[in-house]
């Protein structure tokens, strides 16, 4: 099924195919639930190859200031063409793939204890400013960026 069919829809896990019965029970501690929806996503998105083109894609877009035309002419396709087969694989077009690259590359940063100085941080991983950064966060993860790291440090101090 497109990964795009799925897009701001809430499914239940068990509705998924391929997903067997009681793999996750609802009396799972929060860490193990993860875990485990985590393993069968990383299943499910193995069970067929991935499209070598949104791949390609995939790593020019993850480039800080990659804009999805140059991209799409750099591999040979339309623009729309380039749309559909990231819709398709992903769930969302292009645009919104290098936005998530980007908040990644911001994620991994601030997992590395980089968010010290978030407009330096915000330059260097490709927003146009720390305002930029703030509302990316908002949309993306429902928190402003410093709540954000905050949380995802507390939660690396949790672990053992």
């Amino acid at each position: 099924m497109p990964a795009s069919e799925l897009l701001n829809l809430r499914v239940n896990a068990g509705d998924l195919p391929g997903v067997p019965a009681g793999r996750l029970s609802g009396g799972l501690a929060p860490g193990e639930a993860m875990r485990r929806v985590a393993r069968l996503a990383a299943s499910m998105v193995t069970e067929r190859p991935p499209d070598p083109l949104v791949l390609e894609a995939a790593c020019q877009l993850g480039v800080p200031g990659a804009r999805a035309e140059v991209v799409a002419a750099s591999l040979g396709v339309s623009e729309r063409q380039l749309r559909r087969r990231c819709q398709a694989a992903v769930g969302y077009g292009p645009r919104t793939l290098a936005r998530v690259l980007r908040f990644r590359r911001f994620l991994s940063r601030v997992d590395a204890g980089d968010a010290h100085d978030l407009a330096g941080l915000a330059a260097e991983v490709g927003y146009a400013d720390q305002a930029h950064l703030s509302r990316e966060s908002t949309r993306l993860a429902g928190v402003p960026p410093a709540a954000l790291a905050g949380a995802r440090r507390q939660h690396q101090l949790d672990q053992p």
